[in-house]
């Protein structure tokens, strides 16, 4: 977990500060010629490529990519010491930081040495970080060096300002996040959902790790997890004809960590809501979310599992995405595992590439978010642009882009969750009107040509304090 990782890393910046007392490992001085390109720094966690964090990082990297800054991405647990935050910064302008907790110890060290950053909330550390003593004073000490602080969302301003009321609201920007999609039109949904059905029946209550005697919380039980996911439903997928990758995973799948530039964002035009055979998974109810508590990806489980149940069982609630806290994951797994015969319809799927994951989130009948706390959801955002109708937990993040009955549907517990579904089940007009507004509101408030001036902006201001003899001094 991130805890393990990052706490030594807290006193990165007194490393520095003592070395630099002694004049030792002083950062390279940059050519003497005019700089013709401005280099940021990015710095968050990107090894697993489907989680909300590195899908920004993405995005973010592919705005400047795109107007002639040069970008490196580089995740907080390669950066864990002086000297190599010294070397990753030795060239760079400005230093980019997204989740002021994960990447906090490496933004103190840039305070220490004079090397502007910009810091960018991510969910979880306003949310709950916070909450914990030790976790807000890693993040404090990142705060109070920032060039600039970015919000996603008002909500979580005003959460930033109320913990350290030391900060100047202006300082403290909003950001709301841009959304593209690009789903794969050759991607068989419906095939792919009879596959994980009969991977389901395969499924084992416990995993092999577990076997052997494995607590859980190393990272080598995260990928034997995960790779059994993906080798059980490799072979069903060849069974039923859906095509398999060169790396033999199934259609998307993959747990390579994402470390290569990003493509520039695609302008595509969304399809409209694609329909599944009524046959095959319906409803469809879909939640895209990794595997850790914070998601509470079961909260409704035990309410749609009686739902469906008297619905002959025809529906599905796919749950997909990597698992980020094994122990968690095996819950998830084993509680919707056919071994228990717990829940009825509840599926459990790793991720999928973005442009399988769409082509999925736009076959749903809804896209679902139980989340106990959000940033800024991207899955929400892309149903929305897809017109697939939202039905989300009423928490603030959450009610930042759901405003209920008008582009999307909140629930506040499992009982409200199954009203809310019956009504778009059985109301056209209802999911007409949330589905249209939904794509309006984001075509309004969330355009990638929008965030990328205003992230370009902040930057250059954190760029333009390297001159300021004052914040030198400081």
């Amino acid at each position: 977990m991130a805890t393990e990782v990052l706490v030594p890393g807290v006193n990165i910046a007194l490393e520095i500060a003592t070395r630099n007392s002694r004049g030792e490992d002083r950062m390279a001085q940059a050519d003497e010629s005019p700089q013709k390109t401005l280099f940021v720094l990015m710095v968050g966690k990107s090894r697993v490529r489907e989680t909300g964090n590195a899908t920004t990082l993405k995005r973010l990297r592919a705005h400047m990519e795109a107007s002639g800054w040069g970008c490196e991405l580089r995740d907080p647990e390669e950066l864990s010491n002086a000297a190599a935050v010294t070397a990753a910064v030795a060239r760079c302008d400005v230093v980019l930081g997204l989740h002021l907790y994960r990447s906090g110890p490496v933004l103190a060290a840039c305070r220490a040495l004079k090397v502007p950053y910009v810091a960018c909330f991510g969910g979880t550390d306003v949310n709950e970080c916070l909450q914990v003593p030790a976790r807000k004073a890693v993040m404090q000490e990142a705060v109070a060096g920032a060039a600039s602080l970015l919000a996603f969302t008002a909500a979580m301003k005003e959460a930033a300002l109320a913990a350290w009321p030391f900060l100047q609201p202006e300082c403290v920007r909003v950001l709301p996040q841009a959304i593209s999609v690009c789903p794969d039109n050759a991607f068989n949904v419906a095939p792919y959902l009879r596959s994980l059905d009969e991977y389901h029946a395969k499924l084992l209550p416990v995993s092999d790790v577990a076997a052997k005697g494995c607590t859980g919380t190393c990272d080598c039980t995260s990928k034997d997890v995960s790779k059994r996911i993906q080798l059980e439903t490799m072979n069903e997928c060849k069974k039923n004809a859906i095509p398999i990758s060169e790396e033999g995973l199934a259609p998307g799948q993959t747990s390579v960590p994402f470390s290569g530039p990003s493509s520039v964002i695609t302008q595509s035009v969304p399809r409209t809501q694609s329909s599944l055979p009524r046959g095959v998974a319906y409803p469809l109810v879909v939640l895209i979310a990794g595997l850790r508590p914070v998601k509470d990806v079961l909260y409704v489980a035990e309410a749609w599992s009686n739902w469906n149940a008297e619905r002959e069982g025809r529906g599905r609630l796919l749950i997909m995405g990597p698992v980020l806290d094994a122990p968690y994951a095996r819950q998830v797994h084993s509680e919707a595992s056919s071994f228990h015969y717990r829940w009825c319809g509840v599926r459990v799927a790793d991720s999928l590439k973005p442009p399988q994951c769409h082509a999925v989130i736009a076959s749903a009948t809804v896209l679902l978010n139980s989340s106990l706390s959000e940033g800024m959801s991207a899955a929400i955002l892309e149903a929305m642009v897809l017109g697939t109708p939202v039905l989300a937990r009423d928490i603030p993040g959450n009610r930042a882009v759901v405003r209920h009955g008008e582009t999307g549907m909140l629930f506040s517990c499992p009982d409200t969750f199954v009203q809310q579904l019956n009504r778009l089940l059985d109301e056209p007009a209802l999911v007409a009107t949330v589905t249209a507004n939904a794509r309006a509101y984001v075509a309004a408030h969330h355009r990638p040509r929008e965030e990328a001036d205003a992230l370009l902006a902040v930057l250059r201001e954190a760029v333009a304090r390297r001159s300021d003899a004052d914040w030198q001094e400081q």
